[in-house]
């Protein structure tokens, strides 16, 4: 696999999951607060490892790549 090969894959994925965020986002703010309230509780643990994974792929993204 070459490096275009590459980034089109973390490009797919990244949109891949995007959409998915934007889509529990939306079915979130259908449901009434207690229930949206019960998810995010279950989330914050993951949401919190996703965020500091996140982090530090983002330090280690070498200066002047977006």
């Amino acid at each position: 696999m070459d490096a275009a090969d590459t980034l089109a894959t973390v490009a797919a994925g990244r949109a891949s999951a995007v959409a998915q965020l934007r889509e529990l986002a939306a079915r979130l703010e259908t449901l009434p607060l207690a229930a949206a309230a019960e998810v995010l509780v279950l989330l914050e643990l993951t949401l919190d490892d996703l965020r500091q994974q996140a982090a530090l792929a983002l330090e280690r993204t070498p200066a002047g790549h977006p």
